[in-house]
């Protein structure tokens, strides 16, 4: 069987960024979703795009504009880039100090450190550990997607103690105690404690 290493380059770049371009540009504002049938128009802006290098795929053309839904750009792609967009704001606070309370950019609790990092994708969540497990849909921890949060009982029963952010491979980043700092630790870090996920939509 033959290979072509450059072509599976191009179809994990083709797969990967572009969902990732569309959540920057929608982020920044920039973004306006072609409808169906329309082309993307002929400015000076998208001339100087033509110049880059076009990267193939069997799924998107690159004549033709991204779309909006369907097989090609589904609800769960969308999904993804925003959860991993989530992580990647919450890692540029590890080391950041605990303080009871605190909800950023320089000290936070556990559950001011995951409502700072999904309100910079423009989502508010409230500050309380309990409140956020009742705002978001629950998940067993099987479908865990980078971006959900984990929640820990520790206590007994009630409102959930603790609150982190699922980063993947059973690993989370969360604001744990006093006595640390932001910091990577895995999903099971509370001995004894039961661990729950939820979703945020």
């Amino acid at each position: 069987m033959s290979t072509n290493p450059l072509g599976r380059i191009r179809l994990v770049h083709s797969l990967t960024l572009v969902p990732v371009l569309v959540v920057t540009l929608l982020t920044l504002g920039l973004w306006v979703a072609p409808s169906s049938t329309a082309a993307l128009p002929a400015t000076s802006s998208v001339a100087a795009v033509s110049a880059l290098p076009v990267l193939t795929s069997p799924m998107l053309s690159a004549t033709e504009p991204i779309p909006e839904s369907g097989a090609q750009l589904t609800v769960a792609t969308w999904r993804i880039a925003i959860g991993q967009a989530v992580v990647d704001a919450g890692e540029t606070k590890l080391g950041a100090p605990y303080s009871y309370s605190a909800g950023g950019p320089y000290a936070f609790d556990c559950s001011g450190f995951t409502r700072w990092a999904w309100l910079q994708l423009g989502l508010e969540l409230p500050h309380n550990s309990g409140a956020q497990w009742a705002a978001v849909e629950p998940i067993s921890l099987d479908e865990l997607q980078p971006g959900d949060l984990l929640f820990n009982w520790g206590f007994g029963g009630g409102q959930p103690d603790h609150v982190g952010l699922y980063v993947g491979d059973g690993i989370m980043i969360h604001a744990p105690n006093s006595s640390g700092v932001v910091r990577y630790d895995s999903i099971n870090w509370w001995t004894g404690a039961t661990t729950r996920a939820g979703r945020v939509r």
